[in-house]
């Protein structure tokens, strides 16, 4: 059989396997839904996420900015949309949403078991062995497990074939298979997981070591690393320098504390080895019987389960060829260096990683990089396979057919409700809270009260055994990020990089919350200070899973049934005109402030710099906001007297505000918010956000693909 026929062949029989496991989501019944135990990362980010970037890239609009979740935010600077990963430019420009997620997930298992099957091949082994290796890996549970973490799953996909480019530099020495190398590599990176990447360069890293071994040069492997280097983090600028500045924005960049504790969260134990052949020894998430986060772990990260098989095919490889083959020295070093990154805590090893490894304190869950040891194992399995072949007539050859059936019933019997679906025009119907929202033509934001509400159905319907309905009950609350395929604005955030005045503007409401019968969570009591800083923040309306006890709301039992429905009496407008301002520089003392009964915030704002403006009374004044998108807002503001117009929207760097075509300052109001100061009479305000991170990263991404098919285009004349 050639080439030709055989890679059709592989590919078809593969994505018929992915087709056939996912068939609900692949024929578009139904659509990935894969809550967690107490959140769902599947529809409260990925989903949203990539429904947003569909939105925009339709109506040729900016993706950079979403007005709906917090107060505004760089929703592409955050990363995990992936709006410049190739695949979700292509799959969410050309298709329905519902349709490119659905696919984004089969096409990505399709690619991992494509990629492994490749390099498998590469390095010398059999169509059957091959096979056996893709598939093991392509459906081994950090893959399926992961559906849920759609963006890590994209970056992961490609790991085989950056083992493979690697691989046949080594074989040619061709430097096009560097080159090749960076692309995949910013590939990984624009995927938006940054963890991934990381742990693919450190596997990189190792193999190139290796490569010194093989072709006794030490100079053309450095050489290679710093160009895999340049190419991946230049051609991924375009993510990289946005998120940058996030992060220098967020608590992340500033809260040590936080960032000394993020390498232990959740942290890998020796105990938990056991699950790479028991995969359900602690209990299963489907039927609820797996432990809860609070014990500290997540039953979704510690499964790297391969197949029996596999493991045995292992152990045989090792046995008989580990001595004489250089490649399998390779992969257990690899096997070895990422078990010990897991085990870092166990180990007691993670401040010497935290200070030897460049940017490991910056992530949690270190046992992700399980995925490699996943990977490899599968690899050296296929090894074992090719043994056996050559140890048993040819004649029987083709019987180890069902050494690759067994594998696919092991890995589908494993897999196969891990990943409830739900039908797609059910789940994307509008919901009755949502309903109402969208009746109120007024301009303003949500807050959803959901505290341990999905976890509690959890217990009580023992995980997804009674079906996908109580989760599907969740969409009432209109729950953080999936308020965005509703359009409707919401102060909840799912996210790793919020930004730090935001957090703690946010735990001072959520902190002064008093919780009664703690356990159920079946009542809150709420303050004045709640209710004014979610008033502060454009917060009209809140849907809560509990009762809540305040003076500072209204109850609408109307809209609600079986949840809690409230109107917010401390609302603010979106845009405002106020007379006067008052300057305080000190952080604390204008959060104090702001919380007081004393302070009206439709009389006076809290600016941090020096301005000499305003008047004693602004009374008539109107400030209607005309066009309100993500990023572009154009206010009419008619004043009596000399004022301030107040935005309630993040003050961010890259946003710019033109007053009737010439550009004005911006100032931070009311701790979190935008102001601007303007003179009596009538003016045209507009705020743009114009980002110069993007611009600098687009550059740089531009120029480093511009180098790259420079260097293609000398190395062919």
């Amino acid at each position: 059989m050639n080439k030709t026929k055989e890679y059709f062949l592989v590919s078809f029989l593969l994505f018929i396997l992915v087709f056939i496991f996912f068939w609900k989501a692949a024929t578009l019944q139904e659509i990935f839904i894969t809550p967690d135990i107490y959140s769902n990362d599947t529809m409260g980010i990925n989903y949203p996420y990539k429904n947003f970037l569909s939105e925009c890239l339709k109506q040729n609009k900016s993706f950079l900015w979403t007005s709906d979740i917090q107060c505004g935010y760089p929703i592409h600077a955050e990363g995990q949309g992936g709006f410049c990963y190739p695949l979700n430019l292509l799959l969410f420009r050309i298709l329905p949403s519902p349709i490119a997620f659905n696919y984004s997930v089969i096409l990505t298992f399709y690619l991992v078991g494509i990629f492994t099957y490749f390099y498998v091949r590469l390095l010398g082994l059999g169509k059957t062995a091959s096979l056996f290796s893709a598939i093991s890996f392509m459906f081994s549970g950090f893959f399926i497990l992961h559906v849920r973490h759609l963006n890590m799953i994209q970056a992961a996909c490609w790991v085989p074939l950056l083992f493979y480019l690697v691989e046949k530099y080594f074989k040619t020495d061709k430097i096009i298979y560097i080159i090749l190398t960076g692309v995949v590599f910013s590939f990984q990176i624009l995927a938006g997981h940054p963890q991934i990447p990381y742990y693919s360069f450190i596997a990189i890293l190792i193999y190139f070591l290796f490569g010194i071994f093989r072709k006794k040069r030490i100079t053309p492997i450095l050489l290679s690393i710093g160009i895999i280097m340049v190419i991946g983090i230049g051609l991924s600028a375009i993510q990289l320098v946005p998120t940058y500045e996030l992060v220098r924005e967020s608590y992340r960049a500033t809260d040590s504390k936080i960032i000394g504790d993020l390498s232990n969260n959740y942290p890998y134990k020796i105990k938990h080895i056991i699950q790479f052949i028991l995969p359900f020894y602690y209990g299963n998430i489907v039927d609820g019987t797996c432990p809860y986060p609070y014990e500290g772990v997540l039953f979704w990260e510690n499964i790297f389960y391969v197949g029996i098989l596999p493991i045995i095919f292992m152990i045989i490889a090792l046995m008989f060829k580990f001595k004489d083959n250089l490649q399998l020295k390779l992969f257990l070093v690899l096997i070895i260096v990422s078990i010990t990154i897991a085990l870092h805590n166990a180990f007691h090893l993670t401040n010497i990683f935290q200070n030897i490894l460049p940017g490991f304190k910056y992530f949690r869950i270190h046992q992700r990089i399980l995925f490699i040891n996943a990977l490899v194992v599968c690899i050296i399995a296929g090894f074992g396979v090719e043994i056996v072949l050559e140890k048993i007539p040819k004649k029987y050859h083709r019987y180890l057919i069902i050494l690759i059936l067994f594998v696919v019933i092991d890995l589908f019997k494993f897999g196969i409700k891990q990943n409830p679906t739900y039908d797609i025009r059910k789940w994307f119907s509008v919901p009755k809270s949502a309903e109402f929202l969208k009746s109120d033509k007024d301009v303003f934001r949500t807050e959803s009260f959901t505290t341990e509400v999905q976890q509690r159905l959890f217990k009580r319907f023992k995980g997804y055994s009674s079906g996908m309905h109580p989760y599907f009950w969740m969409r009432n609350f209109i729950i953080p990020n999936f308020n965005m395929v509703y359009h409707i604005s919401s102060v909840s955030v799912a996210t790793v990089l919020s930004m730090k005045r935001v957090n703690i503007f946010n735990e001072k409401y959520f902190n002064s919350l008093i919780f009664g019968n703690f356990e159920g969570y079946k009542k809150i009591v709420l303050p004045f200070s709640a209710a004014r800083f979610l008033g502060l923040q454009n917060v009209k309306y809140i849907i809560s899973g509990y009762s809540v006890d305040t003076n500072y709301l209204k109850e609408k039992p109307e809209i609600a049934g079986d949840f809690y429905f409230y109107e917010n009496k401390q609302f603010t407008p979106k845009s405002y005109i106020i007379p006067k301002a008052e300057i305080i520089s000190d952080d604390t003392k204008i959060l104090e402030i702001l919380q007081s009964d004393k302070f009206d915030p439709l009389k006076t704002v809290i600016l941090e710099e020096n301005i000499n403006h305003g008047s004693i009374s602004t009374k008539g004044s109107v400030a209607k906001i005309e066009k309100y998108e993500n990023t572009d807002v154009l206010i009419n503001a008619n004043l009596t007297d000399d004022g301030f117009l107040v935005l309630s929207d993040t003050y961010y760097p890259g946003w710019k505000c033109y007053v009737d075509g010439k550009e004005s300052k911006i100032l931070r109001a009311n701790y979190l918010f935008r102001a601007i100061a303007l003179n009596k009479g009538e003016h045209i305000v507009e705020f743009v956000f114009k980002p110069i991170s993007f611009k600098i990263g687009m550059y740089i991404t531009i120029f480093t693909a511009l180098l790259i098919f420079g260097m293609l285009f000398i190395k062919v004349i």
